[in-house]
């Protein structure tokens, strides 16, 4: 039997989808279906403030597409005044002069970090899966032109996975945070088998960027990426997405509403991004985020017997929760 663990007295951090709807059409999106909504100002505001009160370390700003809420710039404003650290999960479409400028100016690299999201700088292999390529290229230039923190996201998948590293030295030393992570087998991924990578392809890839980081500063890549390529970048992805017969990690090693949770445009708070049909913690639209944290359906969903992720359907209906029963019967959390 694992002894319970005691709840912090508030997430490290959370993930606002201040918007759900985007001007892209990502093949791998996690984000869809999108509905056309967007968190209501005044209540994202008071949530804000709530979460000051309450001690939490960041807030991550996504979507959808963060920067068509139009009050967005007043939620990055709240958040530092109440010394909360930002970051802006952005596809740098819609990343204007006017928008850029204004971000500059009202944050310091201390306080903000912008993550731009692309698979590659050549407009043919990027726009195979995600599109205006031009647009974000442009808007790239252009941040890396101020004083802000800006790091790039890439997406590895079939169309990009022998060359995806090639982005850092098109924008090495403007930009010296990267981020990979491999395309991950969602709804939307699964009907585009062109992008899926093998699992040798992937580890490839991994090897490869090991190899290739070793000429840069150690801090170019997250924490969480280089504790992957320690590892070696060995990825649950295969060419038929067909699920594992054992756990791929320890179970009680899930920080999904331990540590951060996400909120989405409905207000609804959820301990993974991921699995977000399963994890539902509670509602914090009419009620306070403090009161959900500890509420009864948070605390089932932290003390799962293994994480929601296992109640993903594969294309043939099964999930990986089916193949761990046995495992996990006499499983008490």
């Amino acid at each position: 039997m694992n002894a319970r663990q005691e709840v912090l007295r508030a997430p490290f951090t959370v993930c606002l989808w201040v918007t759900d709807y985007c001007n892209l059409d990502c093949k791998y999106c996690y984000a869809k279906p999108f509905s056309g909504r967007r968190m209501d100002s005044a209540r994202v505001l008071e949530l804000v403030d709530e979460f000051v009160e309450m001690g939490v370390f960041d807030v991550t700003l996504a979507g959808g597409e963060p920067t068509l809420h139009p009050e967005i710039l007043e939620i990055i404003r709240r958040c530092i005044a109440g010394r909360i650290r930002v970051g802006l999960l952005s596809n740098g479409v819609s990343l204007s002069d006017r928008l850029i400028d204004e971000l500059d100016r009202i944050t310091t690299r201390q306080d903000f970090i912008l993550q731009v999201s692309i698979d590659s700088v050549d407009p043919q292999v990027n726009d195979m899966a995600r599109g205006k390529t031009r647009r974000v290229l442009d808007a790239l230039d252009r941040v890396c032109r101020t004083g802000l923190e800006v790091q790039i996201a890439c997406v590895v998948h079939k169309g990009n996975v022998a060359n995806a590293h090639r982005i850092i030295e098109a924008y090495y030393p403007r930009v010296k945070r990267f981020h990979f992570l491999n395309i991950q087998r969602t709804a939307s991924a699964l009907e585009h088998p062109e992008l899926l990578l093998d699992e040798a392809e992937a580890l490839d890839f991994w090897m490869r960027l090991n190899e290739y980081e070793k000429q840069f500063p150690e801090d170019l890549f997250l924490p969480s990426l280089r504790v992957q390529m320690r590892t070696l970048g060995h990825a649950s992805v295969d060419p038929q997405a067909s699920l594992h017969t054992t756990a791929s990690f320890d179970c009680g090693a899930c920080s999904a509403g331990w540590t951060h949770v996400n909120i989405t445009s409905d207000f609804d708070v959820l301990g993974c991004d991921i699995a977000k049909d399963h994890s539902r913690m509670g509602n914090c639209r009419d009620l306070p985020f403090r009161e959900v944290w500890f509420s009864e359906g948070a605390d089932r969903i932290r003390h799962a017997a293994y994480p929601a992720c296992y109640k993903i359907k594969a294309p043939d209906g099964s999930k990986l929760e089916d193949h761990l029963k046995p495992q996990y019967a006499a499983t008490v959390w």
